[in-house]
């Protein structure tokens, strides 16, 4: 007997369905269209929208039959249903014709027509005329910031919004008001949404209620854009994205679902960050600095000979970057040379990258991906907050508290789809979250416990509770009361997963986790570590064993290098200001690499704008350890040149190279996986193009319109089209159409289904699903293979002063994202937390601003005080638009500044 499938009958057809499942999800699974409005995936079942009728009938005899909501319907062996059932159908005709009773007819001027679920389903309940003649319900509508525009009047009821708000991710500001056929989902009075995922309300609601606002403003259809896939460049979590454009300009980034790692949803940092291609941050050209100081545009050949010159010369270095690709920085690397590549990251970030890359590579920890994060029974936060460093990362760690424990559920036979009795069960028995970091973190409003320590308790209580759970483990000293009741928390667990990060507390912070995973490993639990890193390729970075800037910094001064090449890196973020300015005046020449104008950039003597990740094949290995794909979305004539296409046509003229060297991308990635065997997975990441143009999947939707017509204005002949050999996907309208649950889907749509809904129709099924193959690879197996604990290191010295710690703020702190126009307006003034005990006495009250001084740097901030925070500790905001580097964590003074309040 099989108990992983049963077989139901629709409509006469026998389809399979998985146990546990509800009958929406199994008929559209099974390819059956099904009208709903309020079930969504990932938020379950309520059944209110009463859209999904179908007829379910009583054994092989019943004729008659009852009308059930599938969404809320279990299936069960042997059951027979129809779809196509006359009350059925009548059933769902009346509930759409209620639904659109105060609809407006806006369709042709809303900006989600042509992708709108409403529509969708309309359509497929083939309702086309309302016979309600009266007055409609009207609403005003709220500012709700600069991520969305709201439009009340498109509102069908259905509770997505505030079900994926509040429910899912944790929010308290936005909810329903009023009752009856009269209720209003909106703020308490109008204001910025604080959610930093509340941009997802755009694709979870079926209507236009919550319009993308950056989009709008330079709107075009869904079947108006190009499509392709991609990866998200504003962290290390590396989501899977959808980069849209028309006419080589970048329009909006959408959700790309992906089974394994961001799911349905995206953080607001990654869906409107990449609003900084179209603003005047852009490096777009490329321009050198003469003998009188003064900088003047050259064109790329120059450019080109200009780099391929300083490459000829002696004494030459390269600095790469964690936001560059992997194909970029080994470029790099090949043609200055192994010895001569540096990292680019300060030597506060090289300790943990060096320390995580030893864990997941050489010691095979076992690492969590966000699915695992979200389906975990228990979960230890140390050190650093998630919610800044790895948004998407923290909204998987929320599920975790959102429902009951599974023996809960299975005991009172609720299904986990069925989300009221779900919730309501979990009262009294929620799984736990415990954070133990310095400064506050976003989760605490879900955490069973959270604990404010300085950074060196923090470390002692990790490996504490690795002792407590094992003692073999060794012990350092802590409380042995918290470090007991952790442990017994932890060890009730299956699969509880430990996030840490060492931004604030340092690189040994990250092997006390890991001699807590191999506790409870041995203990049988199945126990996962995730390792908190800054940036989308910092791990690929890491896997190239390079030396950090300030090898780079002591090169100079030591007068071994005296030409500097600078890829995609800002190094005033990296090194105090000071001192990159004394370095850099001694050199002979400064190239820098970079598709934004920096400060290192305007200090360059040679400037070259390159392709960012949107014009450029690149791969990303993120904090999973997983290794992804993103191909070029954004064409146009005057496309900037990928920056390890330069660098190869550079070398090459150089004579760096040998000519023919990765003649295409293929080529560089076999270069790749041979110089590096870490990164081999890279070479199966996913198909490099062995098919004919026509045969390519299109990233262009088959009612692309205008392309004949769109530039006739300035000539009437049609363009050829854009060539791309080095992608497996077409530029073109040609080319077949992948299903949704292909790794390769530039757009979702299935037939009837035009909205971000047809992904619902590839849901998990039978065997681990189809959307299971959705798109990169793990590098390393995390077999768990290392179960000797490691030795707690000797404790650093206690520093007299004030000790500041970075605090990374969603919004702001990373450097893409910050130069987007709607997060900017997001940005709040970056602020500096100091307990009550410190602030008295240096006479600094809550909204003032104050001048901190670490190192040689000083920067403004407002003064918040938090009772939380150890005394002696503060925490600052760190990486805004503008600023110098602080380097942190660092000890530093603090004085009121003579500003006006916030």
């Amino acid at each position: 007997m099989d108990l992983n499938h049963l077989d139901i009958t629709v409509d006469h057809i026998t389809i399979t369905a998985r146990p546990g499942q509800n009958v929406l999800e199994a008929c559209l699974s099974a390819q059956r269209d099904i009208p709903y409005f309020c079930w969504h995936p990932a938020l379950g079942s309520v059944g209110s929208c009463r859209q999904c009728a179908v007829k379910v009938f009583n054994g092989p005899d019943d004729q008659t039959g009852q009308i059930v909501m599938a969404c809320m319907t279990p299936v069960t062996p042997g059951m027979r249903l129809s779809i196509a059932d006359p009350d059925a159908t009548q059933f769902r005709d009346r509930v759409i014709e209620f639904v659109l009773t105060n609809h407006p007819h806006d369709c042709p001027v809303c900006e989600v027509g042509g992708e709108c679920h409403l529509q969708d389903m309309t359509a497929m309940v083939k309702h086309s005329q309302r016979r309600y003649r009266f007055t409609k319900r009207t609403h005003l509508n709220q500012d709700l910031g600069p991520f969305i525009r709201h439009e009340m009047n498109r509102c069908i009821g259905c509770y997505r919004c505030t079900r994926f708000y509040r429910d899912y991710a944790g929010g308290h500001d936005f909810g329903v008001f009023g009752a009856n056929r009269n209720i209003y989902f909106g703020r308490a009075e109008p204001g910025v949404l604080e959610s930093e995922f509340a941009g997802n309300l755009v694709e979870v609601c079926p209507t236009g209620v919550f319009v993308d606002k950056p989009f709008s403003a330079r709107f075009r259809r869904k079947w108006d854009m190009r499509a392709t896939p991609s990866v998200c460049p504003h962290c290390a979590v590396g989501c899977n994205i959808t980069v849209q454009e028309r006419e080589g300009e970048f329009r909006r980034v959408t959700n790309r679902y992906n089974e394994t790692l961001n799911g349905y949803f995206l953080c607001d940092r990654g869906r409107f960050g990449t609003g900084f291609l179209e603003t005047a941050a852009r490096l777009r050209d490329a321009r050198r600095r003469g003998a009188d100081d003064v900088t003047s545009a050259i064109d790329l050949p120059v450019a080109r000979a200009d780099l391929a010159s300083l490459l000829k010369q002696g004494g030459v270095i390269g600095i790469g970057s964690p936001r560059a690709s992997i194909e970029a920085n080994f470029a790099l690397r090949a043609v200055v040379g192994v010895s001569h590549f540096y990292a680019g990251i300060n030597d506060h970030d090289a300790e943990i990258l060096d320390r995580a890359v030893g864990l997941m590579r050489d010691h095979a920890m076992p690492i969590a991906t966000l699915a695992d994060a979200e389906h975990a029974d228990a979960a230890l936060i140390l050190g650093d907050d998630p919610s800044g460093i790895a948004p998407r990362l923290a909204l998987s760690l929320r599920q975790i508290t959102q429902h009951a424990n599974t023996a809960t559920l299975d005991a009172r036979q609720i299904p986990d789809w069925n989300d009221t009795p779900a919730r309501i069960a979990a009262e009294g028995h929620r799984n736990p979250v415990i954070i133990t970091t310095p400064m506050p973190t976003r989760l605490d409003d879900c955490a069973a416990m959270a604990l404010r320590l300085s950074p060196r308790s923090v470390v002692a209580l990790g490996f504490a509770v690795a002792h407590h759970l094992d003692d073999a483990a060794p012990s350092s000293a802590s409380d042995p009361d918290i470090a007991a009741q952790i442990a017994t928390i932890l060890g009730r667990a299956k699969s509880p997963v430990i996030v840490v990060g060492g931004e604030a507390c340092g690189s040994d912070l990250l092997l006390a986790a890991a001699n807590i995973v191999i506790a409870l490993r041995r203990a049988g639990s199945a126990a996962r570590l995730s390792i908190l890193l800054p940036e989308v390729n910092s791990l690929g970075l890491g896997l190239l064993a390079a030396k950090p800037l300030s090898a780079a910094l002591a090169a100079i001064a030591e007068g071994a290098a005296n030409r500097v090449i600078v890829l995609e890196n800002d190094l005033f973020r990296r090194a105090e200001p000071e001192v990159l300015e004394r370095k850099f005046s001694s050199v002979a020449a400064l190239c820098v690499l970079d598709h934004i104008e920096t400060p290192t950039t305007a200090t360059a003597d040679l400037a070259i704008g390159v392709g960012s990740f949107a014009d450029s094949d690149v791969t990303y290995v993120n904090l999973e350890g997983r290794a992804q794909r993103g191909f070029k979305a954004i064409f146009s004539p005057d496309a900037p040149p990928q920056s390890w296409q330069l660098l190869r046509d550079a070398g090459i003229d150089a004579g760096r190279l040998a000519p023919g060297t990765w003649h295409n991308h293929t080529a560089m990635i076999g270069a790749i996986t041979t110089a590096i065997p870490s990164l081999a997975g890279c070479a199966i990441v996913w198909p490099e193009a062995p098919y004919g143009d026509m045969q390519r999947p299109a990233t262009l939707p088959h009612r692309y319109s205008g392309r004949t017509a769109v530039n006739a204005g300035v000539n009437v002949r049609e363009p050829k089209p854009f060539a791309h050999p080095d992608s497996p996907l077409g530029t073109t309208m040609e080319g077949p159409i992948l299903r949704p649950d292909s790794a390769l889907v530039p757009y979702f749509w299935s037939p009837g289904w035009n909205s971000a809904q047809a992904i619902n129709k590839f849901q998990t099924t039978i065997g681990g699903g189809l959307m299971s193959d959705s798109g990169g690879i793990i590098l390393f197996t995390g077999s768990a293979s290392r179960t000797s604990y490691f030795v707690v290191p000797p404790a650093q010295p206690q520093r007299d002063g004030l000790m500041f710690l970075p605090v990374t703020e969603a919004f702001g702190s990373e450097e893409l994202s910050a130069l987007a126009p709607a997060i900017a307006a997001r940005m709040t003034s970056p602020m500096v937390r100091i307990n009550p005990s410190d602030a008295a006495l240096f006479n600094l009250t809550a909204g003032c601003h104050a001048d901190c001084t670490i190192g040689t740097t000083t920067v403004d901030r407002v003064v918040v005080i938090d009772p939380t925070l150890p005394c002696g500790i503060l925490g600052v905001a760190t990486g805004f638009p503008g600023e110098p580097a602080l380097l942190l964590p660092g000890i530093g003074t603090i004085l009121a500044a003579a500003r006006e309040m916030s």
